[in-house]
């Protein structure tokens, strides 16, 4: 028989613990009464007081090396014969505001990288816009190819062409059908769109881009279309896009088996539909819930109705930016006047 059944069956319990006496428990109550809240003593032997001459000398070194921190500063110290703890030049270096302020390191690629983005940040519809190609299976006709369009700021789905290609002459019809909706819902484009593309084939062809060349505001000679091409082996640059061929998947692809291209066109233009009018988007809030029908809207009600949504959460790349060039503005070290007062 094991140990713990021959305890349970002897009512004795497998571990234990020693009960204080009332004695004991009084006495040491009163004890943790008498010493209240104070805080253990610190184990060692207690640091020593930094002298006059020492802080005269970190502070001399310190003002004459003004570019170096605390660990360099007490290195030399003991090269001029002054073997000062590495602890109390931290201590005097700290109370005169001379250590170094942790910088956050942004190479040049990065900061242009996030100076463009935030001048693409949207606050409006018709901004900023993403194209990308998706592969749909269709059986007994092997892959197809979903050729999208849409609007970053209201996340409106502009275009969704099932085509048998993804070549530069698909991309372009495309792009003209989102075009058209636009200006089916805002009249004749009036202002540039950025468009965000990735390196594939038929986004960097010729005949892409003369037809990007080719759309015009009404009235000026200034092409409408400003083409953004993400970098090399960086999809999360298109993001918008690959979440929302993930979600076109999931809510559409996976739930029917096509009998042919024609059913699946009749099928995707039905969810078209449902996804701009019916299917409320998380990205989406109301800026102004009072006047809006819900907390979370719908690509339609942003788009076409014209209802506020809060900024994108990559706004906070622009934070980012402001906040790191604000530092780089910020002196290394403290006015001398402070530390001579």
């Amino acid at each position: 028989m094991r140990l713990t059944k021959l305890l349970d069956v002897l009512g004795a319990r497998a571990s234990w613990y020693r009960r204080a006496a009332p004695s004991e428990a009084a006495s040491g109550s009163s004890a943790a009464a008498a010493v209240g809240d104070a805080k253990p003593a610190r184990r060692g032997p207690s640091p020593r007081d930094i002298t006059m001459h020492e802080r005269h000398v970190i502070q001399t070194v310190a003002q004459a090396f003004p570019w170096y921190g605390y660990k360099k500063i007490a290195l030399i110290c003991r090269r001029l014969d002054e073997p000062i703890a590495l602890r109390k030049v931290y201590r005097v270096m700290k109370e005169c505001g001379l250590l170094h302020r942790l910088r956050k390191r942004i190479d040049e690629r990065a900061r242009l990288e996030v100076q463009r983005l935030s001048e693409l940040l949207p606050r409006r519809p018709n901004e900023l816009w993403q194209t990308d190609v998706t592969y749909i299976p269709i059986a007994g006709y092997g892959w197809w190819y979903a050729i999208t369009v849409i609007d970053y700021y209201s996340r409106y789905l502009l275009a969704l062409k099932l085509t048998h290609s993804y070549a530069a002459v698909q991309a372009v019809e495309a792009l003209r059908a989102a075009v058209a909706e636009a200006t089916r819902r805002h009249g004749p484009l009036t202002r540039p769109v950025f468009l965000v593309t990735d390196n594939g084939t038929s986004f960097i062809a010729r005949r892409f881009r003369a037809a990007l060349d080719d759309v015009r505001i009404a009235g000026t000679g200034i092409s409408v279309f400003s083409q953004v091409r993400i970098g090399y082996r960086m999809p999360t640059q298109l993001g918008l896009l690959e979440r929302f061929h993930e979600t076109l998947k999931r809510e559409e692809v996976y739930w029917n088996l096509y009998a042919d291209p024609r059913d699946a066109r009749q099928k995707l233009e039905i969810f078209h539909e449902r996804y701009n009018q019916a299917r409320p988007h998380w990205a989406l809030v109301a800026a102004e819930p009072q006047a809006a029908p819900a907390r979370i809207l719908t690509p339609h009600e942003v788009y076409v109705r014209g209802l506020k949504v809060n900024p994108p959460s990559w706004s906070r790349w622009v934070g980012w930016l402001e906040k790191d060039q604000a530092l780089e503005a910020l002196p290394s070290h403290k006015n001398a006047e402070r530390i001579s007062a």
